[in-house]
């Protein structure tokens, strides 16, 4: 069979060189056929489709390609079974891609991948529209540190967008802004880029910050939860993405640590010990410094009621703690759930792709 088809192959160029004088679609069944029965591997790139029947299902910037039927000429007659589409690669915002269906003779396309932020068919949420910031709260007297805005062509949360603002200014505030909404079992998923401007005394490192599980009073604008610390200073400091902090001193957890360069910091292995009430602002240090000043940073938090927080920075795990508690006036006791927050702490930062999926 194979020393058919090499023939064949070989042979081909020559008849389709006569194609003229063959009945109408003739060649395109020939080629269709050449195709169909190749040994030669389709190249591995993202989003082709085969035929005409091709469709292709797209999140908000990433896109599946899916395989229909292949198409007849004019005049001619239905080819060979159509090449199986290739999976469209993934895109931010990509959702998954259906599978093509069969079309006359042609087989079914493989699913495109599932981007980034696809949409709410694959259980992800937006929070932010793009346009405003509908379905979140600022703290009070805080509202202009947090606007709409755009980085080239993504919309982004702008923190400190005043154009007023200078670099190095002092006094200028700290708040938070929080969702409307509260959360307990859910994946929270951001991306975050420093701008330019920092502000009072932090002309080093730059500093930010997710809070979770936020009790008591949530209008404050250090509110009783958990930070997710985001931050660009080296390893062991503060302000490092992936840290640790319990705000202020009515949260606590349990936290698996060992000794890491000197310093207890994250280990999955690690012995658990209590963290927070009644220190303030009690820290774990992440595993490692992940931060790219430069450049988008992807951050993931998954947290499941109140037993459990992850920290993924850039893809890679950095922290985690388990049985998180507030004292919300009758002694700690499970903290189950509460609003997110976004910090405003004396540095400009961009947030893209700001969204949620709800945990079962």
């Amino acid at each position: 069979m194979k020393q058919f088809l090499s023939h064949w192959s070989e042979s081909l160029p020559w008849v389709l060189h006569a194609r003229s004088a063959w009945p109408a679609g003739m060649a395109a069944v020939l080629a269709a056929s050449s195709l169909a029965c190749s040994e030669t591997a389709l190249p591995d790139t993202p989003g082709p489709t085969a035929g005409t029947g091709g469709q292709t299902a797209a999140g908000n910037g990433g896109a599946g390609v899916v395989a229909g039927s292949p198409s007849t000429p004019s005049g001619g007659t239905p080819g060979a079974s159509g090449a199986t589409g290739i999976a469209g690669s993934s895109g931010s915002g990509g959702a998954v891609g259906g599978g093509g269906a069969a079309g006359s003779g042609g087989a079914g396309g493989s699913a495109g991948a599932a981007g980034s932020g696809g949409g709410a068919e694959d259980g992800w949420v937006p929070l932010f529209n793009g346009t405003n910031l509908d379905g979140w709260t600022a703290s009070q007297g805080h509202d202009g540190l947090f606007a709409a805005g755009k980085v080239g062509d993504d919309p982004v949360i702008h923190v400190y967008p005043s154009a007023d603002l200078d670099d190095g200014q002092q006094n200028v505030p700290m708040a938070a802004l929080r969702t409307n909404e509260s959360y307990s079992k859910y994946v929270f998923h951001l991306e975050y880029k420093w701008g330019i401007k920092r502000f009072n005394d932090r002309q080093g490192a730059r500093d930010n910050g997710i809070c979770f599980h936020i009790c008591n009073e949530p209008s404050k604008v250090w509110p009783d939860s958990v930070e997710l610390q985001l931050g660009s200073d080296v390893w062991g400091n503060d302000w490092v993405t992936g840290n640790i902090f319990m705000l202020v001193k009515n949260t606590r957890a349990q936290w698996p640590s060992a000794t890491l360069m000197g310093k207890p910091a994250f280990s999955e292995t690690g012995t658990k010990a209590s963290l927070g009430a009644p220190q303030e602002y009690a820290l774990g240090r992440s595993s490692a410094q992940l931060d790219m000043p430069n450049d988008w940073n992807i951050v993931e938090l998954t947290v499941k009621g109140a037993a459990e927080a992850e920290y993924k920075v850039n893809g890679t795990v950095v922290n985690r703690l388990f049985d998180m508690e507030c004292d919300e006036g009758t002694g700690l006791k499970p903290l189950e759930r509460g609003p997110i927050a976004l910090q405003a702490e004396w540095a400009e930062v961009y947030f893209r792709n700001v969204k949620i999926k709800v945990l079962p």
